[in-house]
């Protein structure tokens, strides 16, 4: 099976930067480098640290922060894992909030619904 790879707009509290991101529906949340947190002024919060089991069943603790994901002309802010990860990987919970979904037929991404977010009094 081929591998789906997005780029992606990631912003944190400094910076803004384009970053190619591995597109996981097996993850649940979106992890980068230490190296691309920092970059982008990504700040983990050291008292929030998650326990994650990885595919080959290894645990590890890595630290949870936000960010302003972007696709196009999606934006959303998500929970960001940072952690020692060879890749940066694009998990399900920042595509829904993004919504969009995988259509692995076509190997893209494809918008759930047509807006990012409904705020109440709007139609």
């Amino acid at each position: 099976m081929a591998h789906l790879h997005s780029d992606v707009t990631v912003t944190g509290n400094t910076k803004t930067t384009m970053v190619r991101m591995l597109v996981d529906t097996g993850a649940t949340y979106s992890v980068i480098p230490k190296g691309i947190a920092r970059a982008v002024g990504i700040t983990p919060q050291r008292s929030l640290k998650v326990r994650m089991t990885l595919p080959d069943g290894r645990r590890r603790n890595l630290e949870a922060s936000a960010a302003l994901f972007r696709i196009g002309h999606r934006e959303a802010p998500g929970t960001i894992l940072v952690g020692d990860v060879v890749e940066p990987v694009l998990g399900v919970s920042t595509l829904d909030a993004l919504g969009l979904a995988v259509d692995s037929g076509g190997r893209k991404l494809i918008a759930t619904r047509p807006y990012t977010v409904r705020l109440t009094g709007y139609r």
